[in-house]
């Protein structure tokens, strides 16, 4: 993620609102007065923590108010992340917001990160889609679903699908009996569209315009995949991992610029810009990962990556498609199952 993920994570923001009242179900399954203590929860995914930390307060919140802690127990956040997440950002927040008491857990959420039965709320939002590697590079595209090349899209989907089952075997092994998950699942619609296809298009339209070599653009290729809705929910990983589906629905939303876009609250060329701040948040390191890997100088790096977002917004306005953009959501609540 780019420094200035925080500011730029709107839709991100909207995605964990979506997600409260499968919490409010989530935090109804669990035991009342739970024993162990402390407490913990966790985030997997939480970024630079402005989002993460939301959907905390509002998990410790609701296990105050609903009785399930007794006055004596304290609760542990663990807000995971990879080694390379700017720790120090998530750091200052807390350190701003001292509502709890939180620690940070730096490795791949598809690893255990907690000992066995340690876990009562485990949660995941925007995360899911990301991939432990890239099975292969992408031809024409950065983005595997805008692409029809079969065997490079098998490829990923197969990514996808070893990397799901590893995430929850995981959480089964950490998660105490009759502990709970929440997750929100990025995913593409039934016509398989991501909902901002344009904007992943333009992305490898940009790096093409802004002079990558032909081994550059193919290595840009990103490590995520949009799963169906169907490729989010397996009955017999489930039932190995000892975790009940209790609820999983599929839902759309539209981006809030999208909106203010058509409704004439942004110009073309507000929405354009905002977009490109968007996209900008969490693509850049890849694109600078692949400029490095190639041996580019740092002060090169620098200028095509201005470059390339001046390209970006430009084409982004420009383009004749409508600019709707959507995102769509797997959301899932497991529970646990007594051995």
């Amino acid at each position: 993620m780019n420094k200035d993920y925080n500011a730029n994570s709107q839709p991100q923001k909207s995605a964990v609102d979506l997600t409260t009242p499968y919490i409010h179900e989530a935090i109804d399954l669990l035991d009342v007065a739970l024993s162990s203590n402390p407490i913990i929860i966790a985030d997997f995914g939480s970024a630079h923590g402005a989002n993460s930390i939301v959907a905390m307060k509002l998990m410790i919140q609701l296990l105050k108010e609903t009785k399930k802690i007794q006055d004596d127990k304290s609760i542990l956040v663990v807000h995971n992340d990879l080694p390379t997440n700017d720790w120090k950002t998530l750091f200052n927040l807390l350190e701003k917001d001292k509502s709890y008491h939180a620690v940070a857990s730096g490795r791949s959420f598809y690893e255990q990160c907690f000992p066995p039965e340690t876990l009562t709320c485990g949660f995941s939002s925007t995360s899911l889609h990301w991939l432990t590697k890239k099975p292969c590079n992408i031809t024409n595209y950065c983005a595997i679903n805008s692409t029809n090349n079969t065997t490079e899209r098998e490829a990923f989907q197969q990514q996808a699908k070893l990397d799901l089952a590893s995430f929850f075997e995981h959480r089964s092994r950490e998660l105490a009996p009759n502990g709970v998950l929440v997750l929100n699942i990025p995913c593409m619609n039934a016509d398989g569209s991501v909902g901002f296809d344009i904007g992943l298009k333009t992305l490898y339209e940009s790096a093409k315009d802004v002079g990558l070599t032909e081994q550059e653009l193919l290595d840009y290729s990103i490590p995520v995949y949009y799963r169906s809705f169907q490729e989010c929910i397996d009955p017999e990983l489930f039932d190995r991992c000892s975790l009940k589906l209790v609820k999983a629905e599929f839902h759309e939303f539209e981006m809030e610029a999208s909106i203010q876009y058509k409704n004439g609250q942004l110009s073309r060329n507000q929405y354009a810009k905002m977009t490109t701040l968007i996209m900008r948040s969490w693509s850049e390191p890849l694109l600078k990962q692949t400029l490095e890997a190639s041996g580019r100088s740092n002060d090169e790096i620098g200028k095509i990556l201005t470059q390339f977002w001046i390209i970006y917004e430009q084409k982004f306005n420009n383009d004749p498609c409508p600019l709707s953009a959507y995102f769509y959501y797997t959301f899932l609540i497991c529970k646990k199952t007594c051995a």
